[in-house]
């Protein structure tokens, strides 16, 4: 909060760069405290001015009222600028800001515009210096597939594959007892694996 309030101060009259939403906040946080403990000072000493008849506590009264009339004025540019600067931040044209002198709906509107996030592109931009949003691109045409050329080839004869002479079933072939699986070779089932019977 306290270096929300210094970038504040310290950018009174900045009005055209920007401030980010929690930087906004903290530091109007920071201003409405300092103005709340300021305001009980100066009605202590004005109370007890009044209540002991004291013309010296009415003087420095007095004397802080205008050194915090001079101050306060300080704070009010410092704080526009930080208004402008965070409507320019979401996306907002600085005038938008001249929408508080409209009333009953002009303050409510800015403070909604204020809340919104920060926004790289400008979400109105009519009259604005904020950058225009990029048009978007066309996407390359492709380039056009070679073309393979044409070639007259003849047909070849298709060579000619020798089959392999199929075996003749051994002999020694045997139907398992088990299973029912016939043509097993060998001593044991090729189906259900049982032994050849002897």
């Amino acid at each position: 909060m306290i270096d929300a309030f210094k970038k504040m101060i310290e950018n009174w009259k900045d009005f055209e760069g920007k401030t980010n939403r929690p930087d906004y906040w903290w530091a109007t946080l920071a201003v409405c405290i300092v103005e709340f403990i300021v305001s009980i000072i100066i009605t202590v000493v004005f109370a007890v001015a009044f209540g002991k008849d004291s013309v010296l506590l009415g003087i420095i009264g007095v004397i802080l009222t205008l050194a915090v009339g001079i101050l306060g004025i300080f704070i009010a540019i410092a704080g526009i600028s930080m208004s402008i600067r965070r409507l320019r931040d979401a996306g907002f044209p600085w005038w938008f800001y001249l929408a508080n002198f409209i009333p009953s709906v002009g303050n409510i509107a800015v403070i909604v515009m204020l809340c919104f996030p920060s926004s790289e592109q400008p979400i109105v931009n009519f009259g604005s210096d904020a950058p225009k949003a990029a048009e978007p691109a066309e996407a390359p045409k492709p380039a056009p597939a070679p073309v393979a050329p044409v070639v007259d080839v003849e047909p070849e004869e298709a060579p000619v594959v020798e089959e392999a002479p199929v075996e003749a079933p051994a002999d020694d072939t045997w139907t398992c007892a088990s299973c029912g699986n016939e043509g097993n070779t060998g001593k044991f089932c090729g189906s259900c694996g049982a032994a050849k019977p002897e």
